[in-house]
């Protein structure tokens, strides 16, 4: 607050330059001091009066921050829920429209329409069996049965396993 002005009243009004300055005289002092407390202490039971409604204030903001961001998490889970229905809707269409089955569409990656329609012309392609006699690989004559068949008799197999372990 700015310190009164000791040439002009309070109202505006020049002070005659003969009337002796308020801090010279001591009862002047005295006078303008405890005006001024009171003053003073109008303004300490304002600002009293008003803390609660400022803090009542900041309440009510913080409660509105909260409420905003509450809306804007839902609206998030929204648009992030529409993105994922879209997405499993548009993956339902292409491969209805391509002829496959739930766990092959389950398969099929992208995120696009058009990325999908390329996944599963890829995945019917693997899955479409060779024509006849257009072996993807030679069969390899070392793996599996070599077509002699022996007696299922455990004995005959010990035997067989014992004389082909002594003889090497």
């Amino acid at each position: 607050m700015p310190h009164p002005d000791p040439t002009t009243a309070p109202d505006g009004t020049a002070v005659q330059d003969d009337a002796p300055h308020p801090w010279e005289d001591p009862t002047a002092a005295r006078t303008e001091i405890e005006r001024l407390t009171a003053e003073l202490a109008g303004h300490a039971a304002r600002v009293a009066e008003l803390e609660p409604a400022a803090a009542q204030l900041y309440q009510l903001q913080e409660a509105g921050k909260t409420e905003a961001q509450r809306l804007t998490e839902r609206a998030e889970a929204a648009e992030r829920l529409a993105e994922q229905t879209r997405a499993e809707l548009i993956r339902a269409q292409v491969a209805h429209s391509k002829g496959l089955t739930a766990r092959q569409a389950a398969r099929l990656v992208g995120t696009t329409q058009e990325e999908l329609e390329a996944d599963a012309d890829e995945l019917l392609a693997d899955l479409t069996p060779t024509p006849a006699g257009h072996r993807l690989m030679p069969p390899d004559p070392s793996q599996g049965s070599s077509g002699q068949h022996t007696a299922a008799d455990p004995a005959a197999l010990f035997a067989g396993l014992l004389h082909n372990s002594l003889h090497r």
